[in-house]
């Protein structure tokens, strides 16, 4: 008896139990699992991805560099276009528009080459969606496996091409580059100019009234 149950394969093993991800519209039960027991060897039935073996030989590479977005940044150079190393050196031209100088400071040398490797990745993840879409299908099935129906669902990259967005805001307004940065800085600087001016004038007039003598108007 010990040695059949030593036998037994756990339950998780022998049923795919990928989530069905759309119930019928009469259904208001519980969360469906799809309850095949032509399990694979990695756990899926062949509806669910169990006939899938991936082989080493036919795995792209790079990609992860078709769009981009998960990418290192030293594999990004390396597959740069000619579009993209013409925005990437566009970008790292910025400093000297706007007058910052990158030998005082090699910490703001390498945010401007930061900035520039993520606004070439987020220009490459666009140029992805345009060209697939905004918009994917995928199969919805039955507990048996049956496809019955397909649904849309949004490209994975919208989000991370709206964080990608953020990082780059990001980077410009600690650099000082965007315009609502830019039209602080003005402001506060013309705030220290109109400060400087005051204490000058200030200055001048008590350096004219050394001789001041708040006594004498006390005997008149």
């Amino acid at each position: 008896m010990r040695e059949e149950h030593s036998r037994l394969v756990p339950f998780d093993d022998n049923y795919c139990l990928s989530k069905i991800p759309r119930q019928p519209d009469d259904y208001d039960g519980p969360r469906r699992f799809c309850v095949s027991r032509c399990v694979k060897r990695n756990g899926r039935c062949k509806h669910h991805g169990g006939c899938v073996v991936p082989r080493l030989e036919n795995l792209d590479k790079l990609g992860n560099l078709k769009h981009g977005m998960y990418a290192t940044d030293e594999h990004l150079k390396q597959t740069m276009s000619d579009r993209e190393e013409e925005l990437y050196e566009w970008v790292l031209s910025w400093p000297e528009v706007y007058e910052i100088d990158l030998e005082s400071d090699p910490s703001t040398a390498h945010d401007f080459q930061t900035l520039a490797v993520e606004i070439v990745r987020e220009a490459r993840g666009k140029d992805y969606i345009l060209s697939n879409g905004e918009i994917t299908e995928r199969g919805v099935y039955l507990p048996d496996g049956q496809q019955i129906d397909t649904e849309e669902i949004p490209n994975s990259l919208s989000e991370t091409m709206a964080s990608q967005v953020r990082l780059i805001q990001k980077i410009k307004t600690s650099l000082g580059i965007t315009r609502k940065q830019q039209m602080k800085d003005d402001q506060t600087q013309s705030a220290h100019e109109i400060m400087d001016g005051i204490v000058d004038v200030m200055g001048g007039l008590v350096n004219e009234n050394d001789g001041y003598d708040p006594d004498s108007f006390d005997d008149e």
